[in-house]
């Protein structure tokens, strides 16, 4: 974390330095830090959902569960990012966009286990 606080804080010092004499070329260079910090955190990702597999491999039948909440992770935090850039370029309608699919696409994906919790309700009524 130490070296992602680092890494932000150096990007912004040269972002605001930048910022003052050309504008367009601040906006890419934050861009171009902000992707690079979120390869960072998908690295930890990557590792985080490696233990995850192995944990489940130990449980039996939760291996469609897992991956189905890896996935609404990993759609949760790249709407996320993205709509912060489109919200950071003052495209703050795009952002609210992407926001809006990337809940529609947590909420498609989520739907299994929702129509399984019904079914089992039915089964006690």
């Amino acid at each position: 974390m130490l070296k992602i606080g680092l890494l932000a804080i150096v990007s912004v010092a040269i972002i605001l330095f930048i910022k003052q004499t050309r504008p367009e070329s601040a906006y890419v260079f934050s861009v171009c830090a902000s992707m690079f910090l979120f390869y960072i955190c998908m690295d930890s990702f990557i590792n985080i959902a490696d233990m995850i597999k192995i944990v489940s491999g130990q449980l039996d039948g939760a291996d469609a569960y897992i991956q189905m909440l890896l996935r609404i992770v990993g759609i949760s935090y790249i709407s996320e990012f993205c709509a912060g850039i489109c919200k950071d370029a003052g495209y703050a309608a795009i952002g609210k966009g992407v926001e809006t699919a990337g809940k529609f696409s947590v909420l498609l994906i989520g739907m299994p286990v929702f129509l399984n919790l019904i079914d089992v309700i039915k089964e006690f009524y």
